[in-house]
């Protein structure tokens, strides 16, 4: 479970198939020997395809607190410009938000004095 690093993107590849993908970022927090409490970040790619892709695409937004369920993926490659490349993925089966993004609250008195015109 962690935190979402940006808005999902849509990738489609040249088969015509389309997955989603986003960072999530997760935390470790422990004492090092001196006593001082130390917190350690995390970053993952989240690839979602299937069926709740599309979900995925419209419900998560950076920010909100998510959980994946899935496989990691170790792909690796040599990209266009000749360079080796080792990538690690999760491929998530299913997801659950457990609390989305909080909104700006500059936004939202723009909309809230745009309700009242």
């Amino acid at each position: 479970m962690g935190n979402v690093g940006n808005d999902p993107e849509e990738v489609t590849f040249n088969s015509g198939k389309k997955i989603v993908t986003f960072p999530l970022a997760t935390s470790r927090r422990y004492k090092d020997p001196e006593g001082n409490i130390v917190e350690q970040t995390y970053w993952h790619k989240i690839r979602i395809g299937g069926q709740i892709a599309d979900s995925a695409l419209n419900i998560v937004k950076k920010g909100c607190l998510v959980q994946v369920e899935g496989s990691i993926r170790y792909d690796n490659f040599t990209n266009k410009d000749g360079i080796d490349v080792h990538r690690t993925s999760i491929v998530a089966d299913k997801y659950q938000i457990h609390a989305f993004a909080k909104r700006k609250e500059n936004n939202s008195e723009e909309q809230a004095g745009a309700a009242e015109e």
